[in-house]
């Protein structure tokens, strides 16, 4: 077993430890073929439960009962959204925020540093999906390699294999859907 998850699965009987593991590789394969949209999905959810709560526990006293929860289903849908466009946006801040510090730390001026910045936001923005695919297929890959280590799976093997999922993955997460 490998040294990082045989402390994290110390604790658990050998069947429950099989679970857990057969569990990662479930999440590890969802991340790979379609973690854009789990992403995605789960960045709408709790943007639209954070706008929920918040929308509910405002007009609660002003509207109550079924108004309430119209406006909190309203807010859920915002939210959402809002959250959405957000995810595209600090996609684009790290990007850009990364660029800045390495411009900063191979010596150029501020301004420069600054320049490079920007571009590298506006970049991050504009491929914010293609970013997003490329991250969940290599998180996806780094924890299914983590999870068969585990199961005693060489390790050569173990790259192999993840190596082949990932780029089928990222083909299948950044290929054109035609209507």
């Amino acid at each position: 077993m490998s040294a990082g998850l045989d402390a994290l699965y110390s604790f658990l009987p050998p069947p429950a430890s099989l679970i857990a593991i057969a569990l990662l590789v479930v999440v590890a394969l969802a991340l790979i073929f379609m973690g854009k949209k789990v992403a995605k999905a789960l960045v709408f959810i709790a943007g639209g439960v954070a706008v929920a709560l918040i929308t509910a526990s405002f007009v609660n006293p002003y509207l109550g009962g079924l108004l309430t929860l119209v406006a909190a289903i309203a807010g859920f849908a915002l939210g959402g959204l809002i959250a959405i466009f957000i995810l595209k946006l600090g996609i684009g801040v790290a990007l850009g925020i990364l660029g800045y510090n390495i411009a900063s730390w191979l010596g150029s001026y501020m301004v420069v540093g600054i320049v490079v910045g920007i571009i590298l936001f506006v970049i991050g923005v504009l491929l914010s999906d293609k970013i997003l695919a490329v991250t969940t297929v290599l998180l996806g890959s780094l924890l299914l390699i983590q999870s068969l280590n585990t199961l005693g799976v060489p390790l050569l093997i173990t790259l192999t294999f993840a190596a082949l999922l990932a780029a089928l993955g990222l083909y299948t997460q950044l290929r054109e859907r035609k209507p």
